[in-house]
């Protein structure tokens, strides 16, 4: 059975390639380019950089045990 391709997909992945290939896939001038072009666009950004962050369960370790 031959897999359904999405051709979107396929450019995407093919200019992300592409792109990172002409940084030699390196991670941090990916990033910066990223960060560079984000920054001269006009659009809107949205950070999560200090929004709290969700409350976890306590693990046993952290509960006391009750006294009774």
């Amino acid at each position: 059975m031959t897999q359904w391709r999405d051709p979107v997909v396929e450019e995407v992945r093919r200019i992300r390639d592409q792109q990172a290939a002409e940084l030699d896939y390196d991670l941090k001038a990916i990033f910066e380019r990223a960060r560079r072009r984000q920054k001269q666009s006009k659009h809107k950004t949205v950070s999560f950089a200090h929004a709290a962050a969700p409350e976890r369960p306590a693990t046993k370790a952290e509960v006391k045990p009750a006294r009774g």
